[in-house]
């Protein structure tokens, strides 16, 4: 699969696009739709991938997954790394096109390989858990660190995870803990349960069951089901607060509720 450049835009392209930026950004879909159908028409490939949001969101047109697909594969085809991104998420999810996890995959990589983190991201976990490709925790890492030094906070979380098990690099738990502490300072929930995992069982970092508590409980009020589990395990067994049966039970059953089945 060929990685082709984008050529410049024409100038009127290019104030019509902005033009439909301004409408989207206003909310006026309708008319930023048909400004980026406008552009589109004229090559601008950054119009052709919003035109293809429009149409997967059913923002300003009628919603059609068929139709996202085809101007996601267009811009895609002229490098943008933005549609190259969502095309790969269209073969992942079989949503407008038949499901093909190698096709999801080529998508990402093109993505990753010019420079778009989420893609980076989702290039790794393929490599990782062998999605559409053989199996290369390595390469995975290596994606994961490009994506995580642009700011993707999951992308820290998940490279963290690896320096946890040992997936693709060394064990080193206080280097998976630095990890999760970055991705949890700056929003991650998942990161924030993965702190407090490592506090009550001491990996990478010293024991301290109240700052578990403390993680847990952050994580589990923002919706995070491992950390409602959690949660309800530190109170029905004391673990940095009084044991409280009642409250055991409370997120116990929240986090079932909400999709936990382990164990």
């Amino acid at each position: 699969m060929a990685k082709q450049k984008e050529r410049a835009a024409d100038p009127a392209a290019e104030e019509i696009y902005a033009k439909g930026r301004a409408y989207y950004q206003a909310q006026d879909f309708a008319r930023a739709a048909a400004c980026f159908l406008q552009a589109a028409q004229k090559g601008h490939p950054d119009a052709e991938n919003c035109l293809g949001c429009c149409y997967e969101a059913g923002q300003g047109v009628v919603r059609d997954f068929v139709r996202a697909a085809d101007h996601y594969r267009r811009a895609a085809w002229r490098g943008n790394a933005y549609a190259q991104y969502n095309l790969g998420n269209c073969y992942a999810e079989g949503r407008g096109v038949a499901r093909d996890d190698k096709a999801a995959f080529e998508w990402f990589r093109l993505s990753a390989e010019n420079g778009y983190a989420p893609a980076q991201r989702r290039a790794a976990l393929a490599l990782l858990y062998g999605i559409g490709v053989e199996r290369n925790a390595s390469a995975a890492v290596g994606w994961l660190e490009k994506a995580a030094q642009q700011g993707d906070i999951s992308a820290r979380c998940d490279l963290g995870s690896c320096y946890y098990f040992g997936a693709g690099v060394e064990k080193n738990r206080k280097r998976a803990f630095r990890c999760f502490r970055e991705a949890a300072l700056k929003g991650s929930i998942e990161a924030m349960n993965n702190v407090g995992y490592c506090f009550r069982f001491g990996q990478g970092v010293m024991r301290n069951e109240k700052k578990a508590f403390g993680c847990f409980r952050t994580a589990a009020r923002r919706g995070y089901a491992g950390a409602q589990h959690n949660l309800g395990r530190c109170y029905l067994e004391g673990c940095g607060v009084a044991r409280d049966e009642e409250q055991a039970r409370l997120w116990l059953e929240r986090a079932a509720q909400n999709g936990y089945r382990g164990g």
